[in-house]
């Protein structure tokens, strides 16, 4: 992306008074992010050492590195001891510091599952789940219990609400539960890849999380977790998709230590899950291009919001940066954002995920402005109307 282009230029003129890294330090601190981040695996970087230098400065910086190493997955107490939990983890997800996407109607728009993974055999399904059915197995060994509590789904995202308990207070001095995979090496096929980091398969293709799992304390026995799948470059059907989790390499975390203790068991969830389009809701976009940018869609669910619009040219100097405001002004806060190639014509198209649009809204104001001027000078404005 052109933010991550400026922000590597900007680095690689710092001065610096510190020593520069050896080749050997380098390369443990490389691996250290890529297994940290999941930004890429480590053959994306082989033959490419003339980048280290950039990345060995951000990471000689304190607060860099801790922008790097648990900014997406910060190590946060439960901030409320006294809410209960009730089976509804995105709920509660919701009620934590921002880091997922939001949605105040995710909740009822989800199914609930409360099946654990070691208490149905092999088979089993819910008759009172018409397109959710649930198999579940681990090792008997295992000491602990990994429930898939719910379930949503829409022709955008697949999203899963987990919870880890123990009935025992070994768990009780950790903060949170997350994954210390292995190390990523060349011949790691991205199946391998796929699942030490907690991704899903859908009908026997891979599909990364936008996250690394991490399981929130709930309370002393009870940790829970959202994962999120993006269905964008999913190719598959989305009718009775065959979906397949399995979470090794546990470890309990405690805030402010860098020590992490294996917990043992592995924990495999198989179910079948459709999804539902029916309120799904697809924006008009009134403005045409501007300034080269036109815009593309808008699709509204009940679990969030996604923009494109594309972009055949800008100047080298100018940043977009998408916005969305209700009218009342509130502005949607944005997750994430990965441009795509158009092929056909060479244009850049921008898809961004929003959090969810609030029930009832029929109208949003959609702008792109220039991130690197002053006053975030609008490039493009569009007026959108949703269907009720």
């Amino acid at each position: 992306m052109r933010e991550d282009r400026d922000l590597m230029n900007c680095l690689n003129v710092l001065p610096t008074d510190d020593e520069p890294l050896t080749d050997a330090e380098m390369d443990s601190l490389i691996r250290k992010v890529l297994q940290r981040t999941r930004r890429q695996t480590l053959r994306k970087v082989r033959g490419r050492k003339h980048h280290w230098l950039v990345w060995g400065r951000v990471l000689v910086s304190g607060a860099a590195c801790a922008m790097m190493l648990v900014g997406l997955n910060g190590i946060n107490p439960a901030l409320a001891e006294g809410l209960p939990l009730l089976g509804d983890v995105f709920a509660y997800i919701n009620a934590q510091p921002k880091g997922y996407l939001q949605s105040e109607k995710l909740s009822d728009y989800a199914q609930s599952v409360q099946v654990a993974e070691n208490s149905a055999p092999a088979g089993a399904q819910q008759d009172n789940l018409p397109k959710t059915t649930m198999q579940m197995a681990a090792p008997q060994e295992a000491p602990y219990t990994m429930t898939l509590s719910q379930v949503y789904c829409d022709e955008l995202y697949l999203r899963v609400g987990l919870i880890f308990t123990a009935q025992d207070d070994s768990l009780a001095q950790f903060d949170g539960v997350t994954i210390d995979p292995p190390l990523l090496w060349e011949d790691t096929s991205d199946a391998e890849a796929n699942t030490l980091y907690g991704g899903v398969t859908l009908n026997g293709e891979s599909v990364g999380g936008d996250l690394v799992p991490y399981f929130r304390k709930q309370d002393d026995h009870t940790f829970v977790c959202e994962m999120d799948y993006n269905l964008q470059n999913y190719t598959g059907d989305k009718q009775d998709m065959q979906a397949s989790l399995t979470f090794t390499n546990l470890v309990g975390v405690t805030e402010g230590s860098e020590e992490k203790v294996p917990l043992d068991g592995s924990y495999s969830l198989n179910f079948t899950v459709s999804a539902d389009g029916t309120l799904t809701r697809e924006g008009q976009m009134k403005g045409g291009e501007q300034n080269g940018i036109r815009p593309v869609s808008l699709t509204a669910t009940p679990g969030e919001t996604r923009l494109q619009y594309a972009a055949a040219s800008l100047p080298e100097e100018v940043t977009p940066y998408p916005q969305i405001l209700l009218e009342d002004g509130t502005a949607l806060e944005w997750v994430r954002g990965t441009p795509d190639e158009n092929e056909e014509n060479g244009e850049t198209v921008w898809t961004y995920t929003f959090d969810a649009v609030p029930e009832g809204t029929t109208q949003l104001q959609v702008r792109v402005v220039d991130k690197n001027s002053e006053e975030l000078a609008v490039l493009a404005e569009w007026t959108v109307t949703l269907p009720q």
